[in-house]
């Protein structure tokens, strides 16, 4: 069987997803690290790879899929031993993709607080008020629970784990989702399922520290 190829940047959360899921089900990645996304990923080839010149990026055997959530339930999907993580079951399922659209929108307003540290720009309060919304309904969401869908560890746990780590790297956003007690509790529980959970989180905050430093450094230079 040829290698599953990963399109792949460590400072990259939602390729830390993949990264995790993969294994975490044993499944060997090939990983090309891309540095300049938009130049890498726009080549002829790598856009009939992922027309949307993103990362992360997975080839199965010809087979070309994009967005990590899509990619970490295909990857459960076909290659997990059971289907804990993403269940074949439809009630159970279903509540594990709602999840992941939950995360997916909230990764989406992490993001829009995170740009500033990049651009210099100031930071909006409209976008911190929407990730302490996000983060009030994630809390809530956890109340009495141990994971967030059901009663095992999923790829929605791991997925809005990777999220919410992006945080870390915007102090001044003042934005803490451990003043929230359900939250705090839960990072803990699912950064300590596994010891590849807990690498690949360590690998990813030292990925993206040193992105972020870099990125200062070349930018007080110009």
């Amino acid at each position: 069987m040829a290698p599953l190829i990963l399109y792949n940047h460590d400072a990259s959360p939602p390729c830390c997803l993949v990264r995790i899921v993969a294994d975490e089900i044993g499944v060997d990645l090939e990983k090309v690290h891309v540095v300049d996304i938009e130049k890498e990923m726009g080549t002829p080839e790598r856009l009939q790879i992922n027309p949307q010149r993103t990362i992360p990026a997975l080839v199965d055997n010809g087979l070309n899929i994009a967005e990590s959530r899509a990619i970490v339930t295909y990857l459960v999907s076909k290659y997990a031993k059971d289907d804990s993580l993403y269940p074949k079951d439809v009630q159970k399922r279903v509540l594990v993709d709602q999840r992941l659209f939950f995360d997916q929108d909230f990764y989406n307003r992490i993001l829009n607080t995170m740009t500033p540290t990049f651009s210099g720009a100031p930071l909006s309060q409209s976008d911190v008020d929407k990730v302490n919304d996000g983060l009030d309904t994630l809390n809530r969401m956890l109340e009495g629970k141990q994971w967030l869908a059901g009663d095992k560890i999923t790829v929605a746990d791991y997925a809005t784990t990777v999220s919410l780590a992006a945080l870390e790297f915007n102090p001044k956003s003042g934005i803490n989702p451990a003043r929230h007690s359900n939250i705090a509790q839960w990072i803990s529980r699912v950064e300590g399922s596994s010891a590849k959970v807990a690498e690949n989180m360590k690998i990813y905050r030292k990925a993206i520290k040193t992105y972020i430093e870099d990125f200062k450094k070349q930018k007080s230079q110009k």
